[in-house]
Parts: structure tokens; sequence; C-alpha cells
């Protein structure tokens, strides 16, 4: 079992090559023009009908979609937002070099992030869901990990997708359950679903398996933290919501080892115990969002211990992704005005490394955009933005960029860089089209999210949401 090295501080540093970053899936490029009735024309002049633009959440009252529908100028476009990510580099050496830590940050391609929150009827989130698809996460080296499902709730349980895509919470099984828990039984044969997504704290009854001299928390999460912005005030401050989790994903020591020949169980190898992998074993897990009334940013990281030896991994170590997705009730495509032009402020949060091999720094700025509604453009305006440490050191991830589309259309993306990088931003309108404030008649807010390179290796991936002025 490959121990961690815990990092207590939130939106702690985020099993491929770089070489097959291109090859994850989900394209990228230049940027189009989209048309009021749900086509799209690429930069090459071809037209595509788009799917679904609009937000149709399963099981929660706002969320972002569950299928990426195309990648422009570095960022992902779903059915109700838009999302960037990254990974870890230290993973991709040969031979890796650190395997206990996971650090640095490279753009990737080719994953799906799905948020679903529920709010209550002020507009606070009450309860999340993140879910995660197809990052290279893998614990054997052959296939994808289960999609991780994250609600950072503090009871024991499991969580699963159900058929339909709806969250299914099912109660926890006793660690002597070897039918479920089929490693035992099977080894690296066993059934991956049955070791990811669980939770074993609190624990009755076994205590905590931790490695001598290793931190040993006895819980996993202490659930959403959260504080209310001044948003319904008539001010630009969201809601913040967060949740860690210490995780153990993976871990076969969830279940007792097989019985002996006097029907007793035995203990599973590398364990001192039966059936209690002690919190964190396998990685952690952080969430952090900000939310008005229709629109919300969220970021993402997830640590995790991959190629484990237990699946027929050939060189255990860890790894991290992280990421940042806009998304929420957007505004309906034929609704979006056709003339005129407003103006938003917000905010803006995101990740800065210097070089490829560096550990990234969280950073927040401030947002400015100009829409005009019958050019079908708006300019963004990213300011502000210093290191999240307390030390206002100043990130060079401040940028300007233009974002087209055809005229009464809610996605807009564009090239985006500054003097020292270059990429690209998309954005999506939210909320119903109001003439309140101080500007023009336009939809209630607008995010957004944008990725950022240079040949030197340094990289930068954020987002934003705003309210209409």
């Amino acid at each position: 079992m490959m121990p961690l090295r815990f990092r207590a501080s939130r939106l702690a540093p985020a099993l491929i090559a770089i070489s097959m970053l291109s090859s994850c899936g989900g394209g990228g490029g230049g940027g189009g023009s989209s048309s009021g009735d749900g086509s799209f024309t690429s930069p090459s002049g071809e037209t595509k009908d788009l799917p679904q633009m609009t937000m149709s959440c399963i099981d929660a009252t706002q969320c972002s979609g569950g299928s990426v529908i195309r990648v422009d100028n570095g960022v992902a476009l779903t059915s109700s937002g838009v999302q960037v990510y990254g990974i870890s580099t230290s993973d991709l050496a040969n031979p890796i070099i650190d395997k206990t830590n996971a650090h640095g940050l490279a753009l990737a391609s080719g994953g799906i992030t799905e948020v679903r929150v529920d709010k209550d009827g002020n507009g606070g989130v009450t309860r999340l869901a993140l879910i995660l698809r197809q990052l290279g996460i893998s614990w054997d080296d052959k296939t994808e990990r289960p999609p991780i499902v994250e609600t950072f709730q503090n009871t024991q349980g499991r969580i699963r997708l159900g058929s339909n895509g709806t969250i299914v919470p099912e109660p926890l099984p006793p660690s002597s359950d070897l039918v479920f828990y089929d490693w035992a039984s099977k080894r690296a044969a066993g059934t991956q679903l049955h070791y990811a997504n669980n939770r074993y704290f609190p624990r009755d009854g076994n205590p905590p398996r931790c490695a001598a001299g290793a931190p040993c928390p006895n819980y996993e999460t202490t659930g959403l933290q959260s504080s209310a912005g001044n948003w319904r005030s008539g001010g630009t401050t969201p809601d913040i919501v967060s949740a860690y989790r210490l995780h153990e994903d993976g871990d076969i020591h969830a279940g007792d080892g097989p019985p002996d020949a006097n029907g007793n169980p035995t203990i599973l190898p590398g364990g001192d115990g039966y059936g209690v992998p002690h919190p964190g074993s396998k990685g952690e897990r952080s969430f952090d969002g900000w939310s008005f009334e229709y629109a919300n940013l969220a970021a993402w990281y997830t640590l995790d211990t991959v190629s484990i030896y237990e699946w027929n991994g050939r060189d255990e170590h860890n790894q991290n992704r992280r990421g940042i997705v806009a998304y929420g009730d957007v505004t309906g495509a034929g609704q979006v005005p056709d003339s005129g032009a407003a103006s938003y402020s917000g905010v803006v949060y995101g990740w800065y490394a210097r070089s490829a091999g560096d550990d990234p720094v969280r950073f927040h700025g401030t947002a400015l955009i100009s829409a005009d509604f019958a050019s079908g453009e708006a300019l963004v305006t990213i300011q502000n933005t210093i290191a999240d440490d307390g030390s206002a050191v100043t990130v060079p991830a401040a940028l300007t960029a233009t974002i087209k589309t055809g005229a009464a259309s809610n996605y807009l993306t564009g090239a985006a860089g500054n003097a020292s990088m270059s990429g690209g931003l998309s954005s999506r309108y939210f909320g119903p089209v109001v003439s309140t404030g101080t500007s023009g008649s336009g939809p209630a807010e607008i995010g957004g999210a944008f990725s950022l390179s240079n040949a030197e290796g340094a990289t930068g991936i954020g987002g934003f949401i705003a309210r209409k002025k």
C-alpha cells in the first residue's frame, strides 16, 4: 500500500505520457460561431447541430451536464457548462522518481467532470455530487477505474450510479461479506466497483488500521462547509461551499481475508486487522464552489494511488487531477437578446504553475465582462490575479479575450492570452433575461472557463462567474 503525504491546505496540488495527451479525446483548437437555432459553425466553415444546450438535471437543482459536446480553444463544452482540467507531471516520468508525491501541472483533455448541486429556497447549496470519468486513473494499468462519485457525506455507506444516471445511496456491506469484497477469493479479477466510492467512517467496532508512524485520522470528511455571499442584496460576492475527504478507493483491505480451515477470517496481505482501511489510505479529494442564483463555479482536486500492486499494477504510485467547471441554469439560446449590451462583474479562481514540474498555486481575481448582443461578442477581462495564500503575490493569469458567437446564442468561445501565455476561453449565459441594474437588458449572470500555457511549461487553468451590473 502506497503511503500518502497529506496536505492540510485547501486545494492542494491535483497515467499518461505527455505525448498521449492529444489522444485523450475531445479535440481542441480554434473557435467557431453558434447560431440561435443550436447549430455551430466551425473555423473550417462546417456547420453542425449541437445537442441540447439547456440544463437538464437528473437528480439535482442545478448541474453541468454529463458529457462533453465538443472542445474549442482548449475548453470543453457541456449541455449546461464549460470546463478545463490538468494533470500532475511527476507521474509521467519513466521511471517514476517520486512515488509518494504527485506534483506539477499540464493541460489535459478527454476527461469528463459532472457537478450536481441541490439548492434551498434561498439559493444556498445544500448537497453536491462530483462525478469524474475518463481521467486516466487506473488501478491495474489496463482499465479506467470505476467513475468517481464523490458526495462528501459524513456517514458510513456507499454510492453508485443507477442505470439512468441517478445517484443511488446504499448501506456499506460488512467486511465479512466476501461475496461483495471478492478480492479475497478472486484477487486481481475481483470487482473493482465494490472497492470504489465507499465510506467507512464513522466506524463502530474495529479501529482504523494505520502504518507505524503515519498519521491516523479517525474520520474521512467533515462534510460540506458553507458561507453566504452578498449577491442577494446587490453585491458580487458569491456563496462559498467547500468539502474535503480522505478516501480509500481501491484499497482491498475493505474486506476480510478468506476463511482458514476452521472458518475463521485471515488477514489480507499487508494488513494487521480485518476489513478496516484507514482514512486516506489511497488519496484525498476536495471541492470548492462559488455560487450565485443561476451560475456556479467549481474547483475540484483528486489525489489517487494508481497502478496498485494488489490489482496487478506494475508500479504503484500517486497522481493527481484538478479542474474548473462553470455551470448552472443556462439561458435558453432563443432568449438571449439580439440587440443591446450589458456589463457584468464577478470573481475568478484557478491554478497557475510557472513550469510543468512546479506545484501549482491557487489564485483569485476579478472578472469584468462587456457583452454586445447585436454582434454576438463579449469582451472578458480577468484582472487582479493574486496568489490565494495570503501573500498577495501577483500571478500572471490576467488576460483579455474577445469571445464570439452568432446572435442570440448562449455559447461563446475564443482565443485568450497575456504577455506570457496563450490559450482560450469559453463562456455561457445563465438565468433569465433581466433589465434590472445599471446596464442594459441581458441574461442575469455569466460564467466561463479558460486554459493557458506556453512553450516553457507554464500552465494556468481558471474560471469565473459574474452578475449583471
